[in-house]
């Protein structure tokens, strides 16, 4: 068949009759049908997509969750570990009785079982933030009921709140007879025979083994009653008071090293005490004590006797008689160091720390005489007799305790 002339036919038309319009074809299309890996990856997308949702919510919950505990759990757990302690300066009254040598945390102790204070940690914490805390001294104290721990402290820091009718006080140089005095005060004078039983019974004293001759202990407590305040409890004997001072004088002993200085000094440890007891009589200062232990080991090395007035003073003292009014060289008996060279058999007094080092540390120097230098009772020392004799001519003359 052939095209007439006049007839026209476009392509753009041929192919609309062919094909129809674009927009009709798509609506006629039938849908896409997505690839197996595209709707799995559709799926997964969409299963991210609910974790997430999921996820924030369960956050969300967890965050109130916590909070709730914590608003529940936080205050008790910080009341847990809060020290327990009462507010203000408490009630009433009450008597606790601090041991010799009770730490802070004893302390606490016996105040929190008195109803003191809430705990003992109340105590031991306001003790361990005040160094005046290390000041509490043994003895019977009145406080009140339900204070603070540190009112508590301060208080017992207060004179006046310690009872020191049960004090027995022994001084830096007391001698047995004082002791003694001491003890008869707080005991009472009906206590007198047992005190000097007591006193003279030294083998019952549990002495350190240390100051043993053989298998012979000391034969006097004389040294051994370490100077201190001791409180004693209801009921106590004086056995038991003068056992107090000898552990205390034992604990002197092993936490300085007394008795192992003095050995390596050359004299025994009871030699030792025995110049201590002598340095403490006749120094009043510190600084003169290890140059008076220096001029006792002097003249006992160079074999003079001592004459030292101390001792015989002593040995007057334990007659009952007045020192003061005794012939020191006349004095008859082994503690006449004028008539007696060496030592005397005991110590004359009871010395303290300071004079128990300086016996075993002795200062350097070759004096063997000493005298007042001054009204004060500041020593001169020399090795000259002459200076020495000078010295003592000004000391009688200015009446600075020269005989």
């Amino acid at each position: 068949m052939t095209r007439g002339e006049g007839e026209s036919v476009t392509l753009g038309d041929s192919d609309s009759l062919l094909f129809g319009d674009d927009d009709d074809a798509a609506e006629l299309a039938p849908p896409r049908r997505l690839a197996r890996a595209d709707r799995r990856r559709d799926e997964h997308h969409q299963r991210r997509r609910q974790h997430r949702r999921r996820g924030r919510v369960f956050v969300l919950l967890a965050i109130v969750l916590v909070a709730a505990v914590a608003g529940f759990v936080v205050p008790r757990v910080v009341s847990y570990f809060q020290t327990a302690d009462y507010s203000g300066n408490g009630s009433g009254s009450v008597s606790v009785l601090v041991h010799q040598g009770d730490s802070a945390a004893a302390i606490g102790t016996a105040l929190f079982r008195a109803g003191v204070v809430k705990s003992a940690t109340a105590f031991t914490d306001a003790a361990s933030a005040d160094s005046h805390s290390q000041n509490i001294q043994p003895g019977s104290y009145r406080l009140r009921k339900h204070m603070s721990g540190k009112n508590a402290l301060q208080l017992m820091l207060d004179p006046s709140s310690r009872d020191a009718a049960s004090d027995v006080i022994v001084t830096e140089g007391a001698t047995v007879v004082d002791v003694e005095a001491q003890l008869e005060k707080v005991l009472g004078a009906s206590q007198h025979d047992t005190i000097v039983t007591a006193i003279e019974k030294s083998a019952a004293l549990g002495l350190p083994i240390d100051y043993r001759s053989g298998a012979r202990g000391p034969g006097s407590s004389e040294g051994f009653l370490y100077p201190a305040t001791y409180s004693l409890d209801a009921g106590a004997t004086p056995a038991d008071a003068l056992q107090k001072m000898v552990t205390r004088f034992t604990a002197q002993d092993r936490s300085t090293g007394f008795t192992d200085a003095a050995k390596k000094l050359g004299i025994t440890p009871y030699q030792a005490l025995i110049v201590a007891s002598i340095a403490q009589a006749e120094a009043k200062f510190a600084a003169d004590l290890p140059k008076v232990a220096r001029v006792i080991l002097n003249r006992i090395k160079a074999g003079t006797p001592l004459q030292i007035d101390a001792t015989s003073a002593y040995a007057a003292k334990l007659k009952g008689l007045d020192a003061s009014k005794v012939i020191y060289a006349d004095v008859k008996g082994p503690y006449n160091t004028y008539n007696h060279s060496g030592l005397p058999p005991t110590p004359i007094d009871n010395p303290g720390g300071v004079a128990m080092n300086a016996a075993v540390n002795p200062a350097k120097g070759n004096w063997l005489f000493y005298v007042n230098g001054d009204a004060a009772g500041h020593l001169f020392f020399t090795n000259s007799e002459r200076a020495f004799t000078a010295a003592a001519a000004v000391c009688k003359k200015h009446h600075w305790g020269c005989g």
